[in-house]
């Protein structure tokens, strides 16, 4: 099946009941939220400070979430293994995109 981005899908069909559904994951700079504005002119800085590869992992397709109120930052991520490279190894490269001194970085909690 075919899904589309943002369309709930139930997953009964997995032997699930029909409060359980799918939203299909799309990437931070694919999202309609993250298309113009402060968010976006920093995501598109902090991929000239990145390898492409690290940018596609870390950001693009590991986050869930970007709080930004232009001097505060939230980075909500796929896994702990990701919240420890964005506040560690990539700690500089996002202050620096979102001209920030610090953020926060949280991870997803899940049932795998």
């Amino acid at each position: 099946m075919e899904m589309e981005p943002g369309k709930r899908y139930s997953a009964a069909s997995k032997g699930y009941n029909d409060k359980i559904y799918e939203i299909r994951f799309i990437p931070v700079m694919e999202r309609p939220e993250y298309q113009e504005g402060p968010v976006r002119e920093a995501l598109t800085r902090l991929k000239d400070l990145m390898t492409e590869e690290d940018f596609e992992k870390y950001v693009n397709n590991g986050l869930i979430r970007i709080t930004y109120d232009g001097s505060r930052l939230m980075l909500i991520t796929k896994s702990e293994l990701y919240r420890t490279m964005l506040s560690m190894r990539f700690f500089e490269p996002i202050c620096q995109a979102f001209g920030v001194g610090n953020f926060r970085v949280v991870s997803e909690v899940n049932g795998y």
